[in-house]
């Protein structure tokens, strides 16, 4: 993996960026993790480097007339479009990172990471693992100012299960968002990445970490607790109420649909323009999303959204499924 000098951005397009950020994607997980290492090193961090984890402290810093104390936030990315967002920001601004690992198997990395006798003390945490575009999932942390400040960038509020930092943010108290890195069919091997995505959601993170803000605590949402996923804190979260429309194609009844590498039992579901995963609920004439599943047909091909078999379809969030399926029995 090759290096810059401090202070030049890593930006893809000429050869030896393209060469940077081909080694990120080929690289497995322990030589990635040197290269980090390394990396920080070279570019005057002082990083620590533990299983299951790689953290490296910031610098704290000021506006200009030092009225506001700006402490560094806190990046994490165990996705390789994360890293390299990471490193992209790091060039530009002085602050806090983690890169935390084995985050699909029950965030082991982020789990020993809270558990150090000394976490830093930073004023937000921004997290990139999140495919799409435009993405700001907030998990339990419900801090409105919080939600508003990130949405100011031009995020948009989105609703996940769980991720490295449902364990760093309530550990450190302090407020944490998941920002889309414009990857698309993770975990697959049609997976893609959308770059134009991905660098201009890693320059807005930036202008954001290098933003004066004040320090924004982490304020737990009540949840509803059905169960649990690899022993991670409960999938599903009492959310905003997000009733509203949208086309979907319902797929075969022999689709199979994977949620967190297992399948689902056959049932109604349906896939947006996007390749969500929607479960239709017959009982109240609507569907809920099914975050992070996916859909293939037996040869494990993908469907393809056709909208002309599509139909609009009343969309709820598993709350409020949940609420009026109560209030059926």
């Amino acid at each position: 993996m090759s290096t810059k000098r401090k202070g030049q951005p890593i930006l893809l397009g000429r050869a030896e960026e393209t060469s940077t950020w081909e080694a990120i994607l080929r690289a497995t997980q322990p030589e990635l993790k040197t290269c980090l290492h390394r990396w920080l090193e070279q570019n005057g961090f002082t990083s620590v480097s533990r299983d299951g984890y790689l953290y490296a402290a910031g610098d704290i810093c000021y506006n200009a007339d030092r009225t506001v104390a700006m402490s560094p936030q806190g990046i994490g990315g165990d996705d390789r479009a994360g890293v390299w967002m990471a490193l992209h920001i790091l060039e530009q601004v002085r602050c806090h990172v983690v890169f935390c690992e084995d985050e699909e198997i029950g965030c082991v990395g982020a789990r020993k990471f809270s558990r150090r006798a000394q976490l830093p003390q930073v004023n937000y945490i921004v997290e990139m693992d999140r495919r799409g575009a435009n993405d700001a999932v907030f998990y339990r942390c419900d801090n409105p100012d919080f939600t508003e400040y990130v949405c100011g960038f031009g995020f948009e509020v989105a609703y996940g299960s769980c991720s490295d930092i449902s364990y760093i943010a309530p550990s450190i108290g302090t407020a944490a968002v998941n920002i889309s890195c414009g990857y698309y069919c993770e975990h697959q091997r049609y997976e893609y990445i959308r770059i134009d995505q991905m660098r201009r959601n890693a320059q807005r993170i930036a202008e954001m970490v290098a933003a004066p803000s004040p320090r924004f605590e982490y304020r737990e949402r009540e949840e509803w607790i059905p169960g649990r996923w690899f022993d991670a804190p409960p999938v599903w979260w009492r959310q905003k109420r997000i009733p509203h429309r949208e086309n979907l194609m319902r797929l075969p009844e022999d689709a199979n649909v994977l949620l967190h590498g297992r399948e689902l039992a056959k049932d109604q579901f349906l896939i947006d323009r996007d390749g969500n995963v929607y479960r239709y609920l017959p009982d109240l004439q609507a569907a809920i999303v099914l975050e992070q599943a996916r859909a293939q047909d037996a040869a494990g091909t993908p469907y393809s959204f056709r909208p002309a078999n599509s139909r609009l379809y009343r969309i709820l969030s598993v709350e409020e499924a949940i609420e009026r399926l109560q209030t059926m029995a």
